[in-house]
């Protein structure tokens, strides 16, 4: 059920030509609807209810423990957005004076002002890969490596161009530096290009359900390989059952789950997680890698009849990396005024002020008809 079935059930595609998902993808009136019967069971019975609490909590580990299943290698906590995923990451790894931290020039702001109160707060040094190239920028990153390096970081799509990046062959270069880790933000990546982290050879893996799988916002993972748990500082002991503030002058508590819900804090609305698991049932249905496909030959569509309008250009990858269904387009009239411009035709996209330009991204619920929107009004600039 991809395009015109889906969009359907998608209020905001039906009004405007929706080519944001890489920002927030619009919610299935489905996801929605059993997100909002969740809650509203959550206030009737009356949240801080012992046993409806706890149900609503197993339900969360259920749907963490099915998404493990489809990344196998690894434990997945539920976070509320990729921002908190990366921190669990930043702020659990043990840093000493003089660690380095290598990344690339296509990081999220999350990424870059995580960074920077790390920066602050313990001497650690960050050293930045141009990416150029998928063989350059690996050969970069090896000649960034050093004894010193901790951690590096780094974007499997990226969220400037839309360019997938050479994660695998990154990990591979790891190996060689055993002090060394690699984490990687999904954001752009889960829902629109097949994502397995285990294989991939990463340490950590950030990503969200509210982009590209159209989940209602407020839910995101962080999956962990298994064998680095451990390492982070961050976790969460179990709580024995009865908990008397004196028993940390004994010590700290040294009881771990074997799930992921060590690393899920404090109170949030368990039942919201129900409209992730609705758009997940969609990705298993259709197939990830069937949707991605889709997806990828809209956004191929759209390069070529972009191309061909003067004041625009399409930013293609350079060599060796590949393309996904998020692309960026430079403007060369209006920069990235371009979304104001196409906001008055009913079109819906990110400015991308770092390209001069805009960032459109094409979902499952997309058509050759949002196409033909998009190209019919830029072709009026």
């Amino acid at each position: 059920m991809h395009g015109h079935d889906l969009k359907l059930l998608i209020p905001a595609a039906l009004n405007t030509t929706y080519l944001n998902a890489g920002t927030l993808g619009p919610t299935p009136s489905t996801a929605l609807a059993a997100a909002a019967a969740g809650e509203l069971e959550w206030v009737q019975a009356g949240p801080g209810q012992d046993v409806h609490y706890l149900d609503a909590r197993a339900k969360v580990r259920s749907f963490a423990r099915r998404l493990e299943g489809a990344m196998p290698g690894g434990v997945v906590s539920m976070t509320q957005n990729n921002s908190e995923s990366l921190l669990r990451v930043l702020w659990g790894l043990p840093w000493h004076s003089g660690d380095e931290i290598v990344i690339t020039d296509h990081e999220h702001d999350a990424v870059i002002l995580s960074l920077s109160a790390l920066m602050r707060q313990f001497d650690v040094r960050v050293r930045v890969a141009s990416v150029n190239g998928a063989q350059s920028l690996v050969d970069e990153v090896a000649r960034l490596l050093n004894p010193k390096t901790r951690l590096v970081v780094m974007s499997h799509v990226s969220y400037l161009t839309g360019w997938e990046l050479p994660v695998a062959k990154v990990a591979d270069l790891i190996r060689s530096y055993p002090q060394c880790r690699l984490l990687v933000d999904g954001a752009q990546a889960l829902g629109n290009i097949v994502v397995e982290p285990g294989r991939l050879g990463v340490d950590y893996y950030c990503f969200c359900g509210h982009k590209w799988m159209m989940a209602p916002a407020g839910w995101a993972a962080l999956w962990v390989r298994s064998d680095r748990r451990e390492e982070l500082g961050v976790r969460w002991p179990e709580k024995p059952r009865s908990l008397d503030p004196r028993v940390l002058e004994k010590g700290p508590l040294l009881e771990y789950s074997d799930g992921g819900d060590d690393l899920e804090y404090g109170t949030r609305c368990w039942p919201r997680i129900s409209g992730w698991s609705v758009t997940w049932d969609y990705f298993e249905e259709e197939g990830f890698l069937r949707n991605a496909q889709y997806q990828r030959r809209l956004a191929d569509d759209a390069r070529e009849a972009l191309g061909g309008i003067k004041s625009l250009r399409v930013i293609n990858p350079p060599e060796g990396l590949a393309s996904t269904a998020l692309m960026a387009v430079a403007c060369h009239s209006l920069g990235s005024g371009l979304f104001e411009w196409l906001l008055k035709q009913g079109v819906v996209v990110k400015p991308q002020r770092l390209v001069q330009g805009i960032r459109v991204s094409w979902a499952a619920f997309n058509t050759v008809e949002d196409i033909e929107s998009l190209v019919n009004a830029c072709r009026k600039i």
